[in-house]
C-alpha cells in the first residue's frame, strides 16, 4: 500500500498507537456516540491536540459503517503504512543495537496472523520485518488490530526476491536461521551473539526448500505434548523471546 493512500484503523489501541507514533497522517477519527470512555476520550484528546477532526455518530450508523469489525468505538482514517528498502532497514536496524535480529516470513497469508506475529516481534525486541510482496497480506485495519497497535513501530520492509534479500543481509552481517519442525539444533541451543534474520513459514507448508537451503542453520521448538505443533504466531513468539532472553543475558537487547 502507498502511504499516501488512505486506510482504516479501529480499535483504540491501533489508533492511539498510531497517533502516537506519527508517522502517517490521520485524516479524521469517528466516534460512537454513547461509547466514550475512559480510553476512549484519551484518543480524542490526543487528536483535538493534534487538531485532528473528531466526528461522532450514533450507534447505529456506526455500526452500520464499521459492522464486522471489532472496534471498541472507534475508528481513524490514515495514510497507509510507509514501509523502508531492504537497505534502510538494516541501516536502522544496526542503528539501535550492534546485535540485530529481524524476521524474514515466507508464505505468512492470514492478516490476523501476520498482526499477532507483528506484535510479538515488537514488544520482543525484533529490530524489523522482511515481507515478499507477492503472498502477504496487505498491512490493512485487520493487521492494525490484530498487532494491538505495534504495527506503527515495528520497521517493515518489503522485497521481491526472498533468496536475494538473504544474500543480501549475509553480505551485512547476518546469520540466517530458519525456524523449521525438523530443525537441526533445539532454539535455545542457538547462540543469539551476532546479528541474526530469522526465517518464519506459513502454517501449511512452512519455509520454502530453495529459502531453507539459504539458511545457515535451522531451529526446532521442543513440545512435549501430543499435538506437536505450533501456528506461525505462537512459534514466532517463542523464538523471539529465546532471542530478547539472551540478549538481555548479554546486555545488549
Amino acid at each position: 500500500m502507498k502511504p499516501t493512500e488512505q486506510t482504516l484503523v479501529v480499535g483504540i489501541n491501533p489508533v492511539r498507537e498510531a497517533l502516537v507514533a506519527s508517522k502517517r497522517h490521520c485524516h479524521k477519527l469517528i466516534i460512537e456516540q454513547g461509547k466514550a470512555t475512559p480510553r476512549v476520550q484519551n484518543v480524542i484528546k490526543l487528536a483535538e491536540a493534534k487538531k485532528i477532526p473528531v466526528e461522532s455518530l450514533p450507534k447505529a450508523l456506526f455500526h452500520k459503517k464499521f459492522q464486522q469489525k471489532v472496534h471498541q468505538g472507534i475508528a481513524g482514517y490514515f495514510t497507509g503504512i510507509a514501509t523502508l528498502e531492504l537497505e534502510e532497514l538494516i541501516e536502522i536496524a544496526f542503528q539501535k543495537t550492534s546485535l540485530p535480529t529481524l524476521v524474514i516470513l515466507d508464505g505468512i497469508q492470514d492478516p490476523q496472523n501476520l498482526g499477532a506475529i507483528i506484535r510479538s516481534a515488537e514488544t520482543l525486541g525484533i529490530q524489523g520485518l522482511i515481507l515478499p510482496k507477492h503472498g502477504s497480506p496487505d498491512l490493512n485495519e485487520t493487521v492494525a488490530k490484530c498487532s494491538s497497535g505495534a504495527l506503527e513501530h515495528l520497521p517493515i520492509t518489503w522485497v521481491t526476491n526472498l533468496n536475494h534479500c538473504i544474500e543480501k543481509l549475509k553480505e551485512s552481517g547476518f546469520w540466517v536461521a530458519g525456524v523449521v519442525p525438523d530443525g537441526e539444533m533445539p532454539c535455545y541451543q542457538y547462540k543469539f551473539n551476532a546479528p541474526s534474520a530469522l526465517v518464519i513459514g506459513g502454517e501449511e507448508k512452512g519455509i520454502r526448500p530453495l529459502l531453507k537451503k539459504s539458511c545457515d542453520v535451522t531451529l526446532a521448538i521442543p513440545m512435549n505434548g501430543k499435538l506437536q505443533s505450533l501456528n506461525a504466531a505462537s512459534a514466532s513468539t517463542v523464538i523471539f523471546y529465546e532471542n530478547l532472553r539472551q540478549k538481555l543475558l548479554l546486555n545488549t537487547a
